[in-house]
């Protein structure tokens, strides 16, 4: 890409989201490494994990339940309330994640943790979690600060892959770690703005994605948080709106939503993201739902994950979906004329909120 493309990005991408998109595989080379020497408290029984995370803080854990659910030795359960769900006791394990730390539905559900005993762990750059997690012995594995929630992704996921791995519940080979990030430094090196812009898939998509409204579609397996992944960079790096559902359930119900007049539907565009391992009859379904839709939208793509088939290369699948929404997202907020970074509407809402706490 030219100079002058370059000068142009940057014109408008002033916090640098695409450099910490392109960072995504060395927060995650990074953090894996640091999580060697943590020691987890010890886990005791087979009583669900729960995970608790909002925003940029909770697509981790939705991550991570995709990842292994089918082979996971303890269900995966998210929390994003403010309280934990009535079953957790002493002997549930529970996973409090806040990149900034002051999440206040994180921060009560740490609360919560402490006053019914679960051996917790903190996920945090700091704030009032890291201090109250300190003041109560609770151990903290403190990620590196500064950076949105959302694109510290990298940072926030790894540690709870290191967790399920020294716990047993899923065990995850340094070769699968190693796998994924050579083929995400791939994927990164061929979306930025160093190689050819006709070749960039992110690129070339957001394009066509200018002035639409996105629906991305997944299969219930792999990808399931990925599609929502898409969803939430599109609402918040590109300001524009975007939904997300999956295969089987929008087969019951969104689906007929199609059938809506014509002049709705003109700027609706479909994402359909699939994966090889699922269940066959979600491959036959996605493609049947692509079928029907292509015709009614204003434009669609097929998006296939990209790596190893099977377990091994799971995770290097999962995060080739997953960079290349984030990449798109920056690129269809430069073409918007957006700065990816500011998030001034969410900001004001939480602003608000903590008047009326006061």
């Amino acid at each position: 890409m030219s100079h002058e493309d370059l000068t142009r990005h940057y014109r408008v991408d002033t916090g640098k989201m695409l450099d910490l998109v392109i960072n995504l595989p060395d927060q995650i080379e990074e953090t894996w490494r640091a999580m060697k020497t943590f020691k987890p408290p010890a886990m005791k029984g087979t009583a669900p994990l729960i995970v608790c995370g909002m925003g940029g803080s909770a697509i981790g854990g939705m991550l991570l339940r995709d990842l292994i659910q089918h082979d996971a030795r303890v269900p995966i359960y998210l929390e994003s309330t403010y309280a934990l769900p009535a079953f957790a006791d002493r002997s549930t394990p529970v996973i409090c994640v806040s990149y900034s730390g002051n999440t206040a539905e994180v921060l009560g559900c740490f609360q919560n943790a402490l006053m019914r005993k679960c051996p917790t762990i903190v996920v945090t750059s700091g704030g009032a979690l890291a201090d109250e997690a300190d003041l109560a012995g609770v151990r903290v594995i403190r990620v590196p600060a500064g950076m949105p929630p959302r694109a510290a992704l990298g940072a926030l996921f790894t540690p709870l892959l290191g967790l399920v791995s020294k716990w047993g519940i899923y065990p995850v080979a340094d070769e699968e770690i190693a796998l994924a990030i050579r083929k995400s430094r791939k994927i990164a090196e061929k979306y930025s703005l160093s190689g050819d812009p006709v070749d960039s898939r992110a690129l070339q998509l957001a394009k066509r994605i200018y002035g639409k409204t996105v629906f991305i579609y997944g299969g219930d397996g792999l990808l399931r948080a990925a599609a929502y992944r898409w969803k939430c960079q599109f609402n918040e790096n590109a300001k524009s709106m975007a939904f997300a559902n999956t295969f089987p359930e929008l087969g019951h119900n969104e689906i007929m939503g199609w059938d809506c007049p014509e002049r709705l539907r003109g700027d609706f565009f479909l994402i359909v993201l699939r994966d090889a391992e699922d269940h066959p009859r979600v491959q036959r379904g996605l493609e049947a739902v692509f079928r029907m839709v292509e015709p009614l939208a204003s434009g669609s793509v097929l998006i296939e994950s990209e790596g190893d088939k099977g377990r091994g290369g799971r995770l290097a699948r999962l995060l080739s979906c997953i960079l290349l929404g984030d990449f798109t997202s920056v690129y269809l907020a430069v073409e918007y004329g957006k700065d990816p970074t500011p998030i001034e509407k969410i900001d004001r809402i939480k602003e608000e909120l903590k008047m009326e706490d006061a």
